[in-house]
């Protein structure tokens, strides 16, 4: 059976030019991995120039009623990126609404224990906002909508104390010890509503429970970095579901040590082993996520997707965001099986190229 110790987390991430690798129990006070030294090829430069090279990843997974859904910052430095995006998950109907933002309002925050990540623009008013002191993890959104699509509303809030609460940190070379990866997760039962509506008609939805997953992720980026991201987020007999499974081409030279693979079962965490996930007939058709411990044998299929890309300035950014449903097996680190069937959840295909 797969295993990784857990630790305690370190006050810093990064200290004398050096990463703390591992996996933490529960999170540092900052997210914080600037520093480290010579980070590309050996060559020591400035450190300005290496910071450029840092990018940043806030994405909030929601469960709630009839929808499933993201709020997404992306911070490239130059630019950012907010986007939410939910489905029915009956109709697999889908309403999307993203915003490119400029400099001074688009960084993602390092704070773990009180920050707010934003987007104040007229038509995309978009909050994450979570204070320890108060208990309290809040997402918010207003979207406003054109011809084709509805204008959207959502409220959702979490106490940190709940019974679903958990709070992890993984911090892995990328690839190597020279440069790192760090990646918080924190999962949460919610309360919240979300409707949309147009001029003429307004579909209420009345305060309902769910579930959310938050991730948090500062790396040192390639020039050329593909990542796939897999989450799940349901209930099975009553216990509440929640995985996250990635690979990417900065994953640890040693993935089978270090990775950022995890499932939780109600608040039990489970550390997930590497993964190989392949789309054989193309991203619109099924995705094969298996390992070779035993522990992962999905099969995702497609209902409805998004496709993105942005080209700015010196940069290019392409996504493909996709809801689904999952077929297959998790086992846990007590040896439980469990079997998933239509359990929904959302893969993204990324490409970043700066």
């Amino acid at each position: 059976m797969y295993f990784r110790q857990f630790n305690e987390p370190p006050k810093k991430i990064v200290e004398n030019g050096k990463a703390h690798f591992g996996t933490f129990s529960s999170v540092s006070s900052r997210l914080d991995i600037k520093g480290m030294r010579s980070p590309y090829a050996g060559i020591p430069l400035p450190a300005l120039i290496s910071n450029v090279r840092i990018k940043s990843r806030l994405t909030y997974t929601f469960n709630l009623g009839d929808f499933i859904g993201q709020v997404e910052f992306r911070d490239f430095k130059i630019f950012g990126l907010a986007e939410v995006i939910f489905w029915n998950k009956e109709t697999g109907k889908r309403n999307s609404y993203h915003t490119v933002m400029p400099a001074p309002r688009r960084f993602v925050p390092t704070k773990t224990t009180k920050a707010i990540c934003a987007c104040y623009q007229r038509n995309r008013r978009i909050r994450l906002f979570w204070e320890d002191n108060h208990d309290f993890f809040k997402c918010e959104f207003f979207v406003k909508g054109d011809k084709v699509r509805p204008s959207a509303k959502g409220k959702m809030i979490s106490m940190r104390k709940d019974e679903l609460h958990t709070d992890t940190m993984f911090v892995n070379p990328a690839p190597t010890s020279s440069r790192c990866s760090a990646t918080w997760f924190s999962t949460m039962k919610i309360k919240g509503s979300l409707h949309t509506f147009t001029e003429k008609k307004t579909q209420e939805h009345k305060v309902e429970d769910g579930i959310a997953l938050v991730s948090m992720n500062r790396a040192y980026y390639k020039f050329h970095t593909e990542s796939n991201l897999v989450k799940g987020i349901g209930e099975v007999r009553s216990k509440n579901i929640l995985f996250s499974i990635t690979t990417a081409n900065i994953d640890a030279a040693d993935s089978e040590k270090y990775n950022n693979n995890i499932l939780i079962t109600d608040n039990t965490i489970t550390t997930l082993p590497p993964v190989v996930i392949t789309h054989p007939f193309g991203t619109d058709k099924n995705w094969i996520i298996q390992d070779t411990e035993g522990m992962i044998d999905l099969t995702f299929s497609p209902v409805s997707s998004q496709s993105r890309d942005l080209n700015l300035l010196i940069m290019r950014t392409t996504s493909k965001t996709i809801f689904g449903t999952f077929e297959g097996v998790l086992l846990t680190k007590d040896g439980e099986k469990i079997n998933l069937k239509k359990f929904p959840g959302i893969v993204s295909k990324n490409l970043v190229r700066s």
